[in-house]
């Protein structure tokens, strides 16, 4: 039986929507979105073809809230005419605050996936979130895909020369270790600690003498580039 798909992607992921939509040769629904002074979205799209799986195509990078709100809207509404909703999201926002790490603390995360299947997502697929703790959340099936291996292949075509792969903390040293080894690099990890409290981060120098080389930091989240 062939598998038809349907793509409909919101205003944060356009793009990335009509490049599946062109490798499936699926079709691709517009999803319009007017924002109003106050910051509300109204969205409005097409019809969507019956029985086909939906896939829904929406970054939640900032606004954040916004972005999700309307990764929301668009599951439910297409879950009128489609019993298979599968929400691609590449960043999902939230994914650290996906414990409590402090007495008080809202795990956000936790409520995110309910939200997001509550809608009617009956998959999700995510792009290197930040912590796959944050996944357990979901009780649909969930995949994790990671770009390390086309990054790499980006930077294999740079032939550059001297150059050494960093990974900000120790959380991320295996995610750096394996772009390093595709590369056939050296790679460190730095030492960080953050003040739970104040938010306060403190990175420990390294004793690998770096100057002359390449630096290439692999992360999962650049909030500041500081």
């Amino acid at each position: 039986m062939l598998v038809k798909f349907a793509v409909i992607a919101g205003s944060a992921s356009k793009d990335l929507g009509k490049r599946i939509a062109r490798r499936l040769k699926a079709p691709y629904v517009e999803a319009k979105t007017r924002v109003f002074p106050d910051g509300e979205s109204k969205i409005t799209f097409g019809r969507i073809p019956k029985n086909s799986i939906v896939l829904v195509v929406q970054s939640t990078y900032p606004p954040v809230d916004t972005n999700l709100l309307q990764a929301l809207s668009i599951i439910s509404q297409a879950r009128k005419v489609s019993s298979k909703i599968y929400a691609i999201i590449p960043y999902m926002g939230y994914a650290r605050q996906d414990r409590q790490f402090l007495s008080g603390e809202v795990v956000t995360m936790s409520i995110v996936a309910k939200m997001i299947q509550a809608a009617g997502a009956k998959k999700i697929v995510v792009v290197d979130i930040h912590s796959k703790t944050a996944l357990n959340h979901f009780k649909i099936p969930k995949e994790n895909v990671s770009a390390i291996p086309e990054l790499a292949k980006y930077f294999k075509k740079m032939k550059l020369k001297n150059t050494l792969v960093v990974s900000p903390d120790m959380g991320g040293s295996l995610r750096a270790k394996k772009f390093a080894s595709m590369l056939n690099i050296d790679f460190i990890a730095l030492k960080k600690s953050r003040n739970r409290d104040t938010g306060k981060v403190l990175i420990q120098s390294s004793k690998v003498d770096v100057r002359g080389k390449d630096l290439i930091l692999v992360d999962d989240i650049i909030s500041t580039g500081g």
